[in-house]
């Protein structure tokens, strides 16, 4: 049952985050900033459960060090997009998905700091 709590505080944060623009204040595109937290806190819960197994340092400071690069290569694409004058379209699908995991692993990682047994009960 606690891991149900833990995923509901990720959940919380993410909505806190999107109420907040956080993603549009760290770079996201106004058009969907919003939409981007969502389907990423989506992804975020099937990779806190998926990696619940792990040891559990190894998956916190995994899941954060992930949330970081994915943030490195959204802010590359978007830097190449921008450069390009929006005519770069694999750069505005790097800057895009890269969103997607920005959002993925940093719920995936507030998750795992609010559970720190593998889910098997």
């Amino acid at each position: 049952m606690r891991w149900a709590v833990a995923i509901a505080v990720a959940v919380l944060a993410a909505a806190i985050a999107s109420y907040m623009k956080l993603p549009l204040q760290l770079g996201a595109h106004p058009v969907w900033a919003d939409k981007v937290v969502f389907r990423g806190a989506l992804i975020g819960i099937v990779l806190a459960i998926a990696s619940s197994r792990l040891q559990y340092a190894a998956r916190a400071v995994g899941l954060a060090v992930l949330t970081g690069i994915a943030y490195g290569i959204a802010h590359i694409g978007k830097t190449r997009f921008a450069a390009s004058y929006a005519e770069d379209a694999f750069a505005g699908q790097i800057w895009f998905l890269g969103w997607h995991g920005v959002c993925a692993f940093a719920v995936a990682t507030v998750a795992t700091l609010f559970y720190t047994r593998p889910i098997s009960n």
